[in-house]
């Protein structure tokens, strides 16, 4: 498996275990209600997970860590990425549309963040199935 593959499962896995956490935190008080504490903490909680995963591949995988992607890999990267910048512009669509409707801009919080985590979901998930073609 490579560096690249091992970091995109370690992604899903973060991405999967805190956007069902903000997913539960959003459902139990429902989509209209204020931004809740568990999602507004998910971000610093990704940014430190990413931080932490990029030094335990530098540990673990010195000399390879620091490799520049191969042509394959720049290729996979750059389709799952496109893949899941139009899943986010779909949800923040979405929103932004129920936003013009309604003008609530909790609901348009809530749905850009689940967006944010599925496009996540997606683009690591992605590179999995692509890595393993």
């Amino acid at each position: 498996m490579s560096v690249r593959e091992v970091s995109a499962w370690v992604m899903v896995l973060v991405f999967g275990v805190v956007g069902t956490g903000c997913l539960a935190s959003i459902l139990r008080a429902g989509l209209d209600a204020p931004p809740q504490p568990a999602v507004v903490a998910s971000a610093p909680a990704i940014v430190a997970s990413v931080i932490a995963l990029e030094v335990v591949l530098a540990i673990f995988f010195p000399k390879k860590a620091y490799a520049p992607p191969d042509e394959r890999e720049r290729l996979i990267i750059a389709r799952t990425g496109h893949w899941a910048g139009l899943a986010f512009l779909a949800a923040v669509l979405q929103a932004l549309g129920h936003y013009v409707v309604h003008a609530d801009g909790d609901v348009m919080f809530n749905v850009i963040v689940l967006g944010l985590f599925a496009s996540g979901l997606i683009e690591y998930g992605a590179q999995i199935v692509l890595f393993r073609r």
